[in-house]
């Protein structure tokens, strides 16, 4: 076959407008497939992941399981503080600026047709058509104005918020008018608060939680680890309307829930200690008053009473001190049971002792600071000193005991440390070991120049009830949780033997003695025998007095003003098996007749009646004479 002949010049120069035309085509197609590969490339590989989760994150949401916080209860199961669901109204702001919700809803609400909708208006006009819509219908039932309402729907924030802490039945309501009126884009979600339903009674003990922080006071601070739970989620798909898409759920963490703490603490008797301690703030107006019951073997705080106490709803300007933990005082008479604890169980003196207590006036000839006792003694035995609460007699059974033995038993006994009560803000008092003065030595054994917190106070005359047997103050009786069916009790802890046990039988009897004979008698109550001690110390000042140099700069404030004292009484009943402990004390009780101040005369009464009282509610009776018993038989 004869090969084709070689193209000439002339149709050469005749194609070659067609060939440049091929190449200009060729071209372009070329550069057009690749600009849709790499717009392919961008879209699919190099932004995919990025588009794709913006896509869909409009349709999906990861929504919280709020785990449910630890009720905290009393001893009888009355509720302290728990978790309430409630109800608040927010916005959704992807929902309400997406035209395809937008339009469909407005469409409903017109009674039109979607197209027909978008032929006569923009999707910007769409949208301020419906916000007005829902505006006006909600509007008048926040009780605002529809501008306002407005300016939360156009608000570029994800979330506006427009009612707080609804109840169950008003969330229903809303849902009802949602439902009824078309509107997509404002939602009613729920949350957790937590309520108190005792208000502001025990509301420094319960304590307090804030959001993001848990618990930040009392047992709530405390106990934080056994009442916070751990919140869980659950990652859900919704359509264009808002509805949820089941098949479409993710993956679901649920939540575990706290566990619930109960107290010591029972209600009904705390109720009644707030009762007496009330009535005595109105009648004394101290600057400050307090009580603390507690039980003997357990060491279980039963009631714990102060004012001026806790405002919830005042928070700015309301007490936030637990002042049976919080506030020191020197407790005067009622700390002389150490000295006499400490020299009986050293066997420095015994009952049988005698001491001289000068006819009340007394000044040491080696320290030189003068003592004084109310009561004018001479020579007695040490149960005469005890009961009359001799300044003298006291002091000279502290030399019989010496400093050394003497600071071992007052850390025996718990002053100067923390008691380790489940509460936050817990003073542990002042003890002076080191810096002893000539006037220390005189006034440390009666209650000076050292300071405890009632708390330390109950625990210690609790260990001289106990047997010698000092307790760790306890506050939670259980933790329970799944739904009750697990309990665990806290048991009660021992902190050790502040002396032997014959020793505090003898101290439970001289105790007794005060109430039976001295200065403690107005704590006596009907049907059983109660022991305690009395004390009446001046009280310090921290502002008293200020002197200042030439320059008018401070050089020392502090002291003792006259006539202002602190008044306690610290005790235990019933006093031959003792149940419980109570202490009470007055910061600077007011009354005419001067007199009348006392811890025998303000106290004594009060602890007789808190005595009274918790004892009946325990079930503890009096004793009877035998005619009311139906008499003696033959």
């Amino acid at each position: 076959m004869m090969p084709a002949p070689a193209p000439t010049q002339r149709q050469i120069r005749r194609d070659r407008p067609l060939v440049q035309r091929m190449l200009v085509v060729t071209c372009g197609l070329t550069l057009g497939f690749s600009a849709v590969v790499w717009r392919l490339y961008d879209l699919h590989l190099k932004r995919g992941p990025a588009l794709a989760e913006l896509a869909s994150g409009k349709f999906r949401e990861i929504r919280p399981l709020p785990a449910q916080r630890g009720s905290i209860k009393d001893h009888g199961g009355r509720y302290l503080a728990y978790d309430e669901e409630i109800f608040h109204l927010s916005t959704n702001r992807v929902h309400l600026h997406e035209p395809p919700t937008v339009k469909m809803a407005l469409a409903k609400v017109r009674k039109v047709g979607v197209r027909d909708l978008t032929r006569s208006m923009s999707d910007a006009q769409i949208i301020a058509a419906y916000h007005e819509h829902i505006a006006t219908i909600i509007a008048p039932k926040l009780g605002v104005t529809k501008e306002a309402v407005l300016a939360k729907l156009s608000s570029t924030e994800q979330v506006e918020m427009l009612a707080e802490k609804m109840s169950e039945d008003q969330a229903k309501e809303w849902k009802k008018l949602f439902a009824d009126n078309y509107i997509k884009g404002v939602y009613v979600n729920s949350t957790v608060c937590r309520r108190y339903p005792t208000e502001n009674r025990l509301a420094l003990i319960v304590g307090g939680v804030e959001d993001g922080k848990g618990g930040v006071r009392g047992v709530e601070k405390t106990r934080e680890d056994i009442l916070h739970g751990i919140p869980g989620s659950v990652e859900v798909e919704h359509d264009k309307a808002g509805r949820e898409l089941p098949l479409y759920r993710g993956d679901v963490q649920e939540p575990v829930h706290g566990r619930d703490v109960h107290l010591t603490i029972d209600m009904p008797l705390q109720d009644a200690v707030d009762r007496i301690v009330e009535q005595a703030n109105l009648a004394w107006k101290p600057n400050k008053i307090m009580a603390v019951v507690t039980e003997v073997a357990t060491g279980s705080v039963l009631a714990m009473s102060f004012r001026p106490d806790h405002d919830r709803n005042t928070p700015a300007s309301t007490n936030w001190k637990n002042l049976a933990i919080y506030e020191p005082y020197e407790p005067g008479s009622t700390f002389k049971i150490v000295t006499f604890t400490g020299a009986l169980d050293s066997g420095r003196i015994t009952t049988n002792s005698t001491f001289d207590c000068e006819l009340g006036d007394y000044t040491d000839p080696v320290f030189k600071v003068p003592l004084h006792d109310l009561k004018r003694q001479g020579v007695v035995p040490v149960p005469d000193v005890f009961k009359h609460s001799s300044n003298i007699g006291t002091f000279k059974i502290f030399k019989k005991l010496g400093q050394e033995k003497f600071l071992s038993y007052v850390k025996s006994f718990g002053f100067g440390r923390l008691t380790g009560i489940d509460l936050n803000g817990e003073s542990r008092g002042y003890v002076n070991e080191t810096s002893w003065s000539n006037a220390t030595y005189s006034r440390f054994p009666i209650g000076y120049e050292m300071s405890c917190t009632p708390i330390q106070m109950a625990m210690a005359y609790g260990a001289i009830a106990n047997g010698g047997i000092l307790m760790k103050p306890r506050l939670v009786d259980r933790i329970v949780s799944d739904g009750g069916r697990k309990v665990d009790v806290m048991p009660p802890e021992v902190v050790g033997q502040v002396c032997k046990g014959k020793t505090a039988e003898t101290m439970r009897e001289l105790l007794q003695l005060v109430v039976d004979e001295g200065t403690g008698s107005r704590a006596k109550f009907e049907g059983l025998e109660v022991a305690g001690k009395t004390g009446t110390s001046r009280r310090y000042d921290p502002e008293f007095n200020p002197i200042y140099d030439k320059k008018g700069e401070l050089i020392r404030k502090g002291g003792y003003p006259e006539g202002q004292w602190i008044t306690s009484f610290a005790g235990f009943a019933p006093a031959k098996d003792p149940k419980i402990v109570c202490v009470v004390v007055l910061d600077y009780p007011k009354c005419e007749d001067k007199s009348a101040i006392g811890g025998g005369k303000v106290a004594a009464p009060i602890f007789g009646e808190i005595a009274s009282e918790v004892l009946k509610q325990l079930s503890i009776r009096p004793n009877r004479p035998l005619a009311l018993e139906g008499g003696a038989q033959e």
